[in-house]
């Protein structure tokens, strides 16, 4: 029966060791970014300017009104059956010319902004200046220009700006018109202006914008937001601002300059009414003198001072049906008014007055009334909406109805009233028929009076009627009702708090790019499990780091007590179990860079091998830069391996010993100018077969494999090769490197040695112990030079 296997773990114990790996190189970097980040950010967003932001809220369609039952009253015809269309009203709001208006309300508060330079940041006043900037025309180019300001006492002021890179400087006098044909500007002192505070100004630097009507009309559009919240007739008007004040002041002149707005159509037709009929009045006030001077006229001609009448009520009958037709005249008059007004399709503006002088109430004064309002509302739409919009489709089909409906009763009140003037005039026919048996004076002075009696009535008609469109005036009321007067709501933007989330968000991402880019890329190797998780190569030993060790001498004939001595005889074991089988004796020693202890390690290993007992010889060839002799506190030498193949020396010559027991050396010697092909000769290959024959172990320096190829060709010719690892330098690179040598030249028998490992565990023997070491070269020997 099969083993099951054993389930794998989210996280296996590799995984979180590379987890605390990065934790443990890397916890300084966000320690260090975040504070930065965070202080960027405090200072950025101390720099912003604060944004306010500015509400209030108004109910459209309101129908409070005090007086509601007149001919034209504010609920009967201004208002009765109207509909809001809220759209309609937002674009209204937001229109350039209810804009304007507020402007040339404020010109003189909004025209010039001031601010105050700061060291980090330019402040922007509204009020508490302590001069005021008068404007009256200025050359169109500095609009928007800014001007630098300052006070030099109490009585003179300069300003200075730069004109196409010329710096210009103005001087005038606080509470005198500038002469100048650029800037004719007036700068007076405020009431915090005095003699005292004038030394405090004069250290401060001002800076001011003159702007233009446009530039302003257009920042309150494009800083003003309207919302309709869902199923109401509420309007909410936010407006955006620098300084929150400046928004509040804004908004409540919107409110006044938009119900004004409202009101003027009303009071344009009321005003229309009354001249109308003070028209009427002003013709039979002038009717009336005329019939009293006829009256006044006849009786002087005749001779009459009194009469006697038998039909006592003739007059006041007959004076009656007359008042009575001249009610119907004016009614005609008024419907024919209508017809033409209707037919010939006018404006609004020309809604004929008589029309609410004829009729009190009934369903022309309501019908007219629904008439005027949907070519208002359709003429709002047509500023807003193009012809094919469905509003506009269904408010031309709406008025195309009623005045349909009109027409058709304007018809059929005309033959009624015809009807009645006809009846009126034979009850009229009729009394004149039994006038005739009065005699011709009493029927002369009947005739005059029954005239006067009806201009009279029709006189006193018209003063109630004007009476009572008077008292309508007085009823009129915006149809808007302000809900919420202005107010600051706060700060809108920007939001400071989340910008310095951004910052320390962005501080936080550059931390882990900055960790993973080292972790990944430029990580160095600095522990032995690090190394275990970027290859499968034998490691054959680890050196510790020495703080503060010498770099020169044999460390374990100095300190044959020390942990790195102790490191290095583990490094002898290692060596001697990787060999049961082998019998290795040619060990060759190279790293990727200089500097990362490999000849220190060629020198100790080959001093701990000869304390074993074991013959050992050192071959230091690397003759680019040989330093062996150094190790052994010896100078230069004169003859070694270069004497040996340019054929000044026999090997025995050449082979030196050393202080350590069945220790030698045999030293690179001078230096020659062609070192790379001096290690291809066939002389190189016989001084090795020499030291494997006389010799138990031969140790092999060599340059760097990074730089140069010396070492890859010496590698083919030896047991087993050693790549020096320090944990300062190495990385995934240099691993990469390796395998890839490895694998192209088809090499075995590669190990790895880490040298300058801190902190090492206890299964290690020591801990707190390592190895510092330098080195380099001069040669100019670059990257890549001499591949194979």
């Amino acid at each position: 029966m099969a083993t099951p296997k054993k389930k794998q773990g989210i996280l296996s114990p590799k995984d979180l060791g590379l987890v605390v790996r990065i934790l443990k190189t890397n916890w300084w970097i966000p320690l260090v970014i975040l504070p930065v980040f965070y202080l960027l950010g405090s200072f950025y967003v101390y720099r912003l300017t604060n944004v306010y932001r500015a509400s209030t809220e108004f109910l459209l369609n309101n129908n409070d009104a005090y007086y509601k039952n007149n001919v034209l009253t504010d609920a009967n015809f201004y208002g009765a059956g109207s509909y809001v269309d809220n759209l309609n009203e937002r674009r209204i709001l937001q229109s350039y010319d209810l804009s304007s208006k507020v402007v040339d309300k404020l010109l003189d508060k909004l025209q010039v902004s001031y601010f105050i330079v700061g060291k980090v940041r330019t402040t922007e006043q509204f009020n508490g200046m302590p001069f005021k900037i008068q404007v009256t025309s200025i050359n169109p180019a500095y609009y928007e220009f800014v001007f630098d300001f300052r006070v030099i006492n109490y009585n003179d002021y300069e300003i200075s700006y730069e004109d196409n890179g010329n710096k210009v400087i103005k001087k005038g006098k606080f509470n005198q018109d500038l002469i100048d044909i650029d800037l004719p500007v007036k700068i007076t002192r405020t009431e915090n202006f005095s003699v005292e505070t004038a030394q405090v100004f004069t250290k401060i630097l001002y800076q001011f914008s003159i702007h233009s009507k446009d530039y302003l009309i257009n920042g309150i559009r494009s800083n003003i937001i309207i919302e309709n919240p869902e199923y109401t007739n509420v309007l909410k008007i936010d407006l955006k601002d620098v300084i929150a004040e400046r928004a509040v002041l804004i908004l409540d002149t919107l409110n006044s300059v938009y119900a004004n707005s409202k009101l003027k159509t009303k009071f344009e037709l009321n005003d229309r009414t009354i001249e109308y009929i003070d028209i009427q009045l002003d013709q039979i006030t002038y009717a009336l003198k005329s019939i009293e001077d006829t009256m006044q006229n006849y009786k002087e001609k005749k001779s009459i001072i009194d009469l006697s009448w038998q039909q006592g009520d003739f007059l006041s009958k007959i004076s009656g049906y007359d008042n009575q037709k001249s009610i119907l005249k004016l009614q005609l008059d008024a419907l024919a008014d209508l017809e033409k007004y209707i037919i010939e399709d006018k404006d609004p503006q020309f809604l004929p007055p008589s029309v609410f002088i004829a009729e009190k109430s009934g369903f022309m004064t309501t019908a007219v009334t629904e008439l005027y309002n949907k070519q208002i509302e359709l003429n709002k739409s047509y500023n807003i909406a193009k012809e094919n919009n469905p509003t506009i489709i269904d408010l031309k089909t709406n008025i195309k109805k009623t005045k349909q409906d009109l027409l058709v009763y304007i018809n059929n009140t005309r033959k009624a009233s015809a009807q009645q003037i006809e009846n009126l005039n034979k009850e009229i026919l009729a009394y004149i028929n039994e006038a005739k048996l009065i005699p011709g004076k009493q029927r002369d002075i009947l005739n005059i009076q029954r005239k006067a009696s009806v201009s009279e009535q029709l006189y006193n008609f018209l003063l109630e009627k004007k009476a009572s469109t008077k008292i309508a005036r007085a009823s009129i009321i915006p149809d808007i009702k302000i809900v919420e007067s202005p107010r600051d709501v706060g700060i809108d933007s920007p939001d400071k708090p989340k910008i310095e989330k951004q910052f320390l968000s962005a501080g936080m991402l550059l931390s882990l790019v900055i960790i993973a880019l080292r972790a990944f890329l430029f990580s160095k190797i600095k522990t032995v499990e690090h190394l275990k998780e970027l290859t499968e190569l034998p490691l054959i030993g680890v050196l510790p780091y020495i703080k503060g060790g010498s770099t020169e001498g044999i460390v374990v004939e100095n300190s044959p007590t020390s942990m790195i001595s102790e490191a290095f005889r583990n490094f002898r074991t290692n060596l001697q179990y990787a060999n049961v089988g082998v019998n290795a004796k040619t060990f060759l020693i190279t790293s990727f860079l200089p500097g990362e202890g490999k000849t220190f390690t060629s020198v100790n290993l080959a001093a701990i091998l000869a304390r074993s007992g074991k013959k050992t010889v050192v071959l230091e060839l690397d003759l680019h830069k040989p330093r062996i002799y150094k190790r052994f506190g010896l100078q230069a030498q004169e003859k070694g391996i270069t004497t040996y193949i340019t054929g000044n020396n026999r090997i025995e010559e050449i082979i030196s010993p050393t202080v350590v027991p069945n220790l030698f050396c045999i030293f690179a010697g001078p230096v020659p100018p062609n070192p790379s092909e001096l290690v291809l000769t066939e002389k190189m290959k016989e001084l090795i077969t020499y030291a494997k024959a006389h010799f138990d172990f031969v140790i092999i320096d060599t340059p760097p494999a990074g730089l140069l190829s010396d070492s890859i060709y010496l590698i083919e010719q030896v047991d087993a090769s050693i790549f020096v690892l320090n944990t300062k330098s190495s990385n995934k690179r240099v691993i990469a490197f390796i395998e890839e040598l490895i694998e192209t030249n088809n090499l075995s028998n590669i190990t790895l040695l880490l040298n300058g490992v801190r902190h090492m565990g206890s299964r290690y023997y020591y801990q707190g112990y390592g190895y510092s070491y330098g080195y380099g070269y001069g040669y100019g020997y670059g990257k890549g030079y001499g591949k194979k």
